[in-house]
């Protein structure tokens, strides 16, 4: 298996002097290939920072992290965004969808943005959505589809650009239990199938099961790990 996420001796603080807050303390964690991997805890521990610095959206205050074994504090802004482009998918508590696009156009814009070629694009575009049962909602505006669609397309456009790694933000948090279910299993049947790694908050212990490792964080640190 390959670590495709790799953090070693991680801080993250903001601010300086007597105004220091002290939000990642020496996080260690790596996450392979076929990992789903669930991280946890309370409102304020660090959670969200940690998936913005896997997400080259944040850079460490000490310590490095590695996408697929690049070392993301020895690149410039620009290769940052590349990495971010074409190796990171990303997954928000919101499907994020722009309203004005169909379903296969929401993927299409992104393998726009990665100049995927056209046909490749198309092609790739109807194999995701066959592959998550949205084939035949192709052609309709966010509108018309159930909150469990939503995030089945949001995981269709994470995958677009067959990401090393995909990054999940409470994607559940605003669906019923099976819709939420059905969206996890789908997330863990793709890392499998693909042989990637994806690293998911949550806060819904019904979710754990489904996971690889769910690893609890409180006050910048990991204090608890398990499968």
């Amino acid at each position: 298996m390959t670590t495709m996420l790799d953090f070693q001796g991680v801080t993250k603080s903001f601010g300086d002097g007597e105004g220091r807050v002290d939000v990642l303390k020496s996080i260690q964690l790596s996450v392979k290939s076929g990992e789903l991997v669930c991280i946890t805890g309370p409102s304020g521990s660090g959670k969200s920072t940690m998936l913005s610095l896997a997400g080259a959206l944040l850079s460490p205050s000490s310590g490095t992290i590695k996408i697929n074994g690049k070392d993301l504090s020895k690149l410039d802004e620009k290769a940052r965004s590349d990495v971010r482009l074409n190796q990171i998918g990303f997954i928000f508590q919101s499907a994020h969808l722009l309203p004005y696009l169909k379903v296969e156009d929401q993927l299409l814009y992104i393998a726009k943005l990665a100049k995927m070629e056209r046909k490749q694009a198309k092609e790739r575009t109807a194999e995701l959505l066959d592959s998550l049962g949205m084939s035949h909602r192709a052609k309709q505006y966010p509108v018309n589809l159930s909150g469990g669609e939503k995030q089945r397309v949001a995981i269709a456009r994470a995958w677009m650009i067959n990401p090393d790694l995909i990054l999940a933000d409470e994607p559940t948090a605003s669906l019923d239990a099976k819709r939420a279910r059905e969206v996890v299993e789908t997330l863990a049947k793709e890392v499998k199938a693909k042989d990637k790694a994806a690293v998911m908050i949550t806060h819904d212990q019904r979710m754990f099961d489904l996971c690889d490792r769910v690893i609890v964080i409180e006050d910048g640190k990991i204090t608890t790990e398990h499968a």
